[in-house]
């Protein structure tokens, strides 16, 4: 009897899993003929996109437990969300290639530019199980992104809800992951 259960279950999850991924590639689709440079709807999408992409991989390759489908993805979007904004600040860093100092500066010039990228990993990497440190950090760091750059000439709206957006959606879902974490752990 279980067993005839358990298989609807797995492939509601596989559907799901597959759907998200669907959607991820059409989007990242769309941001490439949309166009991304210096492109807010472009960049938007290409950010959903790779979260949908993402949360598709992690949702089928996921054990649910007890987890419903809207508490799996409840569970895993902020995780993947964190990811993906990491990936994406990241690209950022790939500008040092392009001025030609040498082997050493440039390497230490490609750390220096993903300080913040390991500062997001080592943030989710604390607060993986520990959601409440995520809810509080995260927004922190969208508010502090928005005071730094409110002067700077690249501070136009767009740029700072692309860059603090994500930050603060990501720590209000980890905040409704502290929440829910009982329902949500479950027993597994």
């Amino acid at each position: 009897m279980d067993t005839g259960s358990a298989v609807p279950e797995n492939h509601s999850y596989r559907k799901m899993a597959y759907v998200l991924f669907a959607i991820g590639c059409i989007l990242l689709v769309l941001a490439f003929v949309i166009g991304i440079t210096d492109n807010p709807p472009g960049i938007v999408s290409m950010l959903v996109g790779s979260l949908a992409i993402v949360l598709g991989i992690i949702y089928g390759a996921a054990k649910s437990g007890r987890r419903t489908p809207g508490r799996q993805l409840l569970y895993w979007a902020p995780r993947a969300l964190c990811i993906v904004f990491a990936l994406f600040i990241s690209l950022f860093a790939l500008d040092v290639f392009a001025e030609g100092k040498g082997f050493w500066n440039t390497l230490l010039a490609l750390l220096m530019h993903l300080i913040p990228t390991f500062l997001l990993l080592f943030v989710l990497a604390v607060s993986w199980r520990r959601e409440w440190i995520a809810g509080i950090l995260f927004p922190l760091l969208g508010v502090l992104y928005v005071v730094w750059a409110w002067s700077k000439p690249f501070g136009a709206w767009s740029t700072l809800l692309l860059m603090a957006g994500p930050l603060v959606l990501t720590g209000a879902l980890f905040l409704l992951n502290w929440y829910y974490r009982g329902e949500l752990r479950g027993k597994s």
